[in-house]
């Protein structure tokens, strides 16, 4: 018979490793960058997100590709299709 855990922080430790996913093999952890951005900029990405039907996500790693390459790096940002 196992015992039950008493504290508060085991609980929840035990029942998050019982269901957070476990990345895919080659799939290492991402990084969050912040990035602030002055209205008028952040109106007009929502703005072409909508139009494109792409997320600002998408639109942001298609500039991140670009950017890469204007320096003469390979483009490996993924973009979802």
């Amino acid at each position: 018979m196992t015992k039950k855990p008493t504290k508060l922080f085991d609980v929840m430790t035990k029942k998050a490793a019982a269901v957070s996913p476990q990345p895919e093999p080659g799939e290492g952890k991402h990084k969050t960058l912040t990035l602030r951005l002055p209205p008028v900029v952040h109106d007009q990405l929502r703005e072409m997100a909508f139009t494109t039907r792409q997320s600002q996500h998408a639109l942001c790693m298609e500039a991140l590709n670009l950017l890469f390459e204007r320096h003469q790096l390979p483009p490996i940002a993924p973009i979802a299709s």
